[in-house]
């Protein structure tokens, strides 16, 4: 069994998952917890394992001493208690408000924006601190019609999970998330119609009403889920385009285009592995017999790396198209924010470097360390320059 998960790995897994993937398509490790799993790496495999019904992410086919995730508790739980053809309905609740997400991508810009002139002038500063941590609670509170008081929550439980002197883990403050998502649900329900809390609450045009216990759950993954994939690939992005200049004209029209952010997700994979998957019944796995009950890790990551699948996987190119990846997952369990998480980030970067358009990190690449949190990664810090404002 192999130990692979530690802090060198999160801030460069590409070697690792490299001899894995040429070493064959699945893989006994250990979990950072002690619990085993398979983890498997190629991208053929990954993909047909996010689509496979044998693979199911409910706890109940779960067995023997895999390692099973951290359960969450009833009723942020609604994705780890249903199967496939429920997952696509739950889905449905939220996409539907999701694709009008490209006419809030200019309010993402100009929450952007507004934070950006804050920092004018400050001098050399840390992004993460000061605008991949706090810009998710600003943005989310805006498109969904938080009040204050309730994006303030949302961002003191960043700032006290995610930065890089945090105590406790994100499966943690379980209970903290869940006060969040219950003022959020009540706010919703007093608050305006006309936004999309206030939508989702009373929208019972894909099976049961809001109050059957199926919003929290929405809610949590909206909320918190999302949070840590966009504060990990804007700085990411920073960090990765700070030593690629010549990338940044593709940046700065990534508002309009999909391919620069698609890209940077495949590079970067924040999500380095989809949630834990249990087998329904034996299979067959990049040739190793996965047996009912035991645990499969699909490495979004190793599987976005794939020669198999993409020419020159290690290269960052804003312009490749097309771009197949599944840094967000794929099918019914493909990321719920993933209509929303694509033009946010396309307008926030389009924003950032048309504002700074020198901005770079002032560390080597090599020296920052990430979120060493098996399942994502990101900076912990990036101390960067600014540069002249356009």
């Amino acid at each position: 069994m192999l130990s692979i998960f530690d802090e060198e790995f999160a801030r460069d897994p590409w070697q690792v998952l490299r001899s894995l993937r040429d070493g064959g398509g699945a893989h006994r490790v250990a979990t950072p917890d002690g619990p085993p799993a398979w983890l498997v790496t190629r991208y053929s495999d990954v993909r047909e394992g996010l689509l496979d019904a044998r693979l199911s992410t409910n706890l109940r086919y779960s067995a023997g001493a895999d390692y099973r995730g951290f359960a969450v508790p009833e009723p942020l739980d609604v994705f780890q208690r249903s199967d496939l053809d429920e997952l696509a309905r739950l889905r449905g609740r939220v996409t539907g408000q999701l694709r009008r997400a490209g006419e809030w991508s200019g309010q993402a810009g100009k929450l952007m924006r507004e934070r950006l002139a804050e920092l004018d002038g400050a001098g050399d500063f840390d992004f993460v601190e000061q605008v991949a941590l706090p810009l998710p609670a600003l943005i989310l509170g805006e498109l969904l019609g938080l009040p204050d008081v309730e994006r303030d929550a949302l961002a003191r439980w960043a700032a006290a999970t995610l930065r890089p002197e945090a105590a406790p883990r994100a499966r943690d403050t379980l209970a903290t998330m869940a006060e969040i998502v219950e003022a959020v649900i009540a706010h919703g329900r007093a608050g305006s119609a006309d936004t999309m809390l206030g939508r989702l609450v009373r929208d019972e045009s894909h099976g049961p009403a809001a109050d059957s216990g199926e919003l929290p759950g929405l809610l949590f993954y909206l909320l918190f889920v999302w949070y840590e994939v966009l504060m990990d690939v804007l700085a990411g992005a920073v960090l990765t385009l700070s030593g690629r200049p010549d990338q940044l004209a593709a940046v700065r029209t990534a508002a309009e285009s999909a391919a620069p952010v698609d890209e940077l997700l495949r590079f970067l994979s924040p999500q380095v592995l989809a949630g834990p998957r249990f087998a329904v019944t034996d299979l067959v796995i990049g040739g190793k017999t996965v047996a009912a009950g035991e645990t499969v890790l699909l490495c979004l990551a190793a599987a976005n790396h794939d020669p198999e699948r993409f020419a020159d996987p290690g290269v960052l190119d804003l312009a490749r198209t097309p771009n197949p990846h599944v840094a967000l997952g794929h099918g019914a369990h493909a990321c719920v924010g993933a209509g929303l998480l694509r033009p946010v980030l396309g307008a926030v970067l389009a924003e950032l470097y048309g504002h700074w358009p020198g901005l770079h990190a002032t560390v080597a690449e090599r020296e920052v360390r990430w979120r060493s949190g098996f399942r994502h990664r990101g900076p912990l810090r990036l101390p960067v320059h600014p540069g002249a404002t356009s």
